[in-house]
């Protein structure tokens, strides 16, 4: 008979979802890491009774923009390492990856190193970097090795937005140099030529309102991006990953490409699949808050992504969270100077579970793969995390799918001021949350352990999604 405590946590009598797997059972830990998963015999410092819930593991969020500066608002957005990871935590997100933009003249290690000494005192669960590459693309890539040995193995570009946008030769540059590295390319993809066109002519008329910003950026922007660079991917058998997917054109101009190169994936956000486009059309300006690029879609479009999410052809769900206060977002300017992004840290996990898993339009290992496995692998974090199996972190999330939340804002960690989700009536939450087997946040409330998160050094992407 076991007399002592021979584990520090066990989560009993759940069922344990991975992306392959599904089964009642319980989950040992030990030194923050999983030590076994099944019928657990021994007894735990720490006993959770996960009865009824679902245990799987921790989220991750591969798409943040936390402190980030935009010269046009003359600000950074409303969240740093300490609010953006208390947020993610209570909603059972374990791990991000946070975006490091390079400025005019800087190199790439300054911007990593500027980023890690933000967040190292800050941030409340695991982090890593992908890193940006804005200015001069021939310079920059020369520091890919560099890059890599710091642990980042993932770089962006942009095919739009000014201040960040790279001509195509340069696009390629980083392509090739990225595919020699051994890293992955991240996408912005729009047409940057197109929009800036349609752009002016709404200016020259005297359209300001945010009414017409998705007449600016179109879906063809987005399709005629996607398919450019998508084709340059499979020529230069560079891998690509092109984040937020907002339109059923871009789906289709990467079905088409990956018939040549295999090696081209997909993320969405919650945006495009919870929201319509007619947010713009709000009075008193209220259709400002929901400003993001590319901007919010049409209700075909989102019917084309939830589909793309149940066959496989979209491998991750991100939130792209860059969140600002109303009082930015409701600023007398044209819709092009309207700070873009929107806050979702908190709710993007439990509303893809609502929407998702309790409406059978995804079973609870796809919801796993999407938002935890998937992520890992592709950017190098698999098996440490992603996956709950021994030796794994024990980045854990005990979801309850009986716990029916209506947000608020007054419930959110973000240092946002609004929700665009106000109101949504979510059915799920975690009910516990652990990041390397220590309990980071309970029913939504996250425990601030500011300097707790750990860099993550990535190794390169396992691209078997």
């Amino acid at each position: 008979m076991t007399t002592h405590q021979e584990y520090d946590l066990v989560i009993r009598g759940g069922i344990v979802v991975n992306a392959d797997t599904m089964a009642a059972g319980d989950v040992a830990v030990r030194g923050g890491k999983v030590v076994q998963v099944g019928t657990v015999e021994g007894a735990g410092a720490d006993e959770v009774d996960a009865t009824g819930c679902l245990v799987v593991p921790g989220a991750i969020d591969v798409h943040t923009h936390f402190h980030h500066y935009v010269g046009y608002v003359g600000s950074h957005n409303a969240d740093d390492y300490d609010s953006g990871t208390r947020a993610a935590a209570a909603g059972g997100i374990t791990t991000i990856i946070n975006y490091a933009f390079q400025e005019e003249g800087e190199t790439l290690m300054a911007a990593i190193e500027r980023d890690l000494e933000l967040a190292k005192t800050t941030a409340n669960i695991d982090y890593g970097l992908h890193v940006v590459v804005t200015d001069d693309a021939e310079k920059a890539v020369a520091e890919f090795p560099q890059v890599v040995d710091a642990g980042v193995t993932s770089v962006k570009v942009f095919g739009a937005v000014s201040g960040f946008q790279l001509p195509d030769a340069g696009i390629l540059e980083v392509l090739r140099a990225a595919r020699d590295a051994g890293m992955i390319v991240n996408v912005h993809a729009e047409d940057g030529v197109l929009i800036d066109f349609l752009t002016r002519a709404f200016e020259q008329r005297g359209d300001l309102g945010v009414e017409f910003l998705p007449q600016a950026r179109p879906p063809q922007a987005e399709t005629i991006a996607t398919r450019k660079i998508a084709e340059y991917a499979a020529l230069l058998e560079a891998p690509v990953y092109f984040v937020h997917l907002s339109t059923e054109g871009a789906l289709e101009a990467v079905r088409d490409a990956r018939k040549k190169f295999g090696r081209i994936f997909v993320e969405t956000r919650p945006v495009y699949l919870f929201l319509e486009q007619s947010v713009y059309q709000l009075p008193d300006k209220e259709g400002n808050k929901y400003v993001c690029l590319p901007p919010i879609r049409s209700t075909t479009d989102s019917e084309a992504l939830w589909k793309g999410l149940q066959g496989g052809e979209i491998q991750t769900y991100a939130t792209d969270h860059a969140p600002w206060k109303a009082e930015q977002k409701l600023a007398d300017a044209p819709f092009w100077r309207i700070p873009a992004g929107v806050s979702n840290l908190q709710t993007s996990v439990p509303m893809l579970f609502s929407e998702g898993v309790r409406t059978g339009k995804l079973d609870a290992r796809q919801f796993v793969a999407l938002t935890s496995t998937n992520p890992a692998k592709l950017f190098g974090m698999h098996p440490a995390k992603g996956v709950l199996a021994p030796g794994a972190d024990a980045d854990i999330a005990v979801i309850d799918p009986e716990d029916v939340r209506r947000l608020t804002v007054d419930e959110m960690h973000s240092n946002a001021d609004y929700d665009p989700y106000e109101g949504y009536e979510c059915h799920g939450w975690p009910r516990f949350v652990f990041s390397r087997g220590v309990l980071v946040a309970e029913r939504g409330n996250a425990r601030h352990n500011p300097g707790r998160g750990k860099y993550i050094r990535r190794g390169a992407g396992n691209y078997d999604v």
